[in-house]
């Protein structure tokens, strides 16, 4: 089981609910979210055994990963044309850089689970993964909440280590920063995220990630890549001046246009700022990439072969020699558009139609670049929410996606998104998803 809460005892259950009423609106102030409606009134809570199961699946399917890609391609040029993308469909892409890992400095994955086996439907894999601040601080929250209760404190829960400070520390390591060198966390402002087109609001917002950066002892800032400009020489400057590193989180894909994207661009390619990651880890992101792993099994090592077999969901890359297999199998299938993020031009074959499959399927094969993945029946997460306007408690089996985090090969933290009462199937905070953190029991426990 992932979730442990029909696990607990009856008593523990009701100390838990009885803290998420008192506490759901401090814990929640300031996460980003679209959905006005619904808070929950605790975290996932899961055993530490099986959140170490996850996170070493996501290791092992990002190595093998970036192996795929390498028996492909040398640079980032080479596998850009592998996948099929266009010149310019990565912004600010290095053709000409090697294939190595430094491009798997950010690593989360996306695990569902069909009858508690996991199964890795995607791997973002670049700087730019959202969530790790809000679900450290929701999780710090709700654990510090709990505090003081003998029935809670009896548990032993713990938080996951904070993602935040080990994507800070992978980004020291891999920059080579030194206490002189100015970092700046640079988000754009014409993303998806919530509240991020206001870059006044968004830097405020984020001041309390900035500070853990400064207490890390980074000369740590944030500020939207749309405001970045050169100076003279040629160096990177935000409003207090000229930067050394970037981290980058903003998905290269499609980002518009802007002064300070050149700006960005240019000092990169001069060398006079140092980026983590480079945009070339967003195409090992490809979804079309898990159809090669797929390919690939009679090559890999036997336990690795396993992995794939167990806890890949097959995998092809749509074309038109497989539109009657993708029509004869709607209920058992998945469309997805390889390069997007999202869950932007998802269709899941079993929660439509059948005229609306076969419309999508040809409109993909118009538009290339899609795959076709292994429906998996999601088990449910049993969970309570609060409605934010009358009070009202509500329980709800709702479907939930799993995403722990990798930064520089180290487990920390995951990101938890589930649906709501009443939602449809696909679990994204763009279509109203709310998210949280986890907590921890001893292996000893469960």
């Amino acid at each position: 089981m992932t979730d442990l809460w029909n696990q607990l005892p009856e008593a523990t259950r009701t100390a838990l609910l009885a803290r998420g009423v008192d506490a759901w609106r401090s814990v929640y102030e300031g996460v980003a979210t679209h959905n006005k409606q619904w808070r929950p009134l605790r975290p996932p809570i899961m055993a530490a055994s099986v959140y170490d199961e996850f996170t070493a699946i996501s290791a092992t399917v990002a190595r093998l990963i970036l192996t795929a890609c390498q028996q492909r391609a040398t640079t980032a040029g080479e596998l850009r044309d592998a996948l099929g993308m266009p010149v310019g469909a990565i912004d600010l892409l290095d053709e000409d850089l090697p294939l190595t890992e430094e491009l798997l400095g950010g690593v989360r994955a996306d695990i569902l689970l069909a009858d508690g086996t996991p199964y890795m439907v995607e791997a973002n894999i670049d700087s730019a993964l959202g969530g790790a601040h809000d679900s450290d601080g929701i999780a710090g929250r709700f654990l510090a909440a709990y505090g003081g209760d003998p029935v809670l404190d009896a548990v032993g829960l713990t938080a996951p280590p904070s993602a935040v400070d080990a994507r800070y520390e992978a980004v020291r390591s891999a920059l080579a920063l030194g206490g002189q060198d100015r970092l700046a966390m640079v988000f754009t402002t014409g993303g998806s995220y919530p509240g991020s087109q206001d870059g006044l609001a968004m830097i405020k917002l984020l001041e309390s990630f900035t500070e853990r950066g400064r207490q890390l002892g980074l000369d740590m800032r944030v500020y939207p890549v749309e405001w970045l400009t050169l100076d003279d020489a040629g160096r990177l400057c935000v409003d207090d001046g000229p930067i050394d590193a970037v981290l980058r989180m903003f998905v290269p894909q499609g980002t518009l246009p802007s002064v300070g994207l050149d700006a960005l661009g240019k000092a990169v390619q001069t060398g006079a700022v140092r980026i983590f990651t480079p945009t070339a880890s967003w195409l090992l992101a490809s979804k079309a990439i898990f159809a090669w792993l797929w390919d690939d099994l009679d090559t890999l090592a036997p336990a690795d072969a396993e992995v794939v077999r167990r806890h890949v969901p097959r995998t092809q890359v749509l074309s038109a020699a497989l539109r009657e297999q993708a029509l004869s199998e709607q209920r058992e299938l998945v469309l997805k558009p390889s390069g997007s993020y999202g869950g932007v031009g998802v269709v899941v074959g079993p929660e439509v139609a059948a005229e609306e499959w076969q419309h999508a399927v040809d409109e993909a094969l118009v538009e290339n670049g899609y795959i076709l993945q292994k429906y998996v029946p999601v088990d449910r997460l049993t969970m309570q929410f609060v409605e934010m306007e009358t009070g009202a408690i509500k329980e709800a089996d709702v479907p939930f996606c799993l995403a722990p985090y990798l930064f520089g090969g180290v487990a920390a933290g995951a990101y938890l998104r589930f649906a709501v009462p009443g939602a449809g199937p696909v679990v994204n905070v763009a279509q109203g998803a709310l998210t949280s953190g986890l907590l921890l029991v001893p292996k000893d426990r469960y």
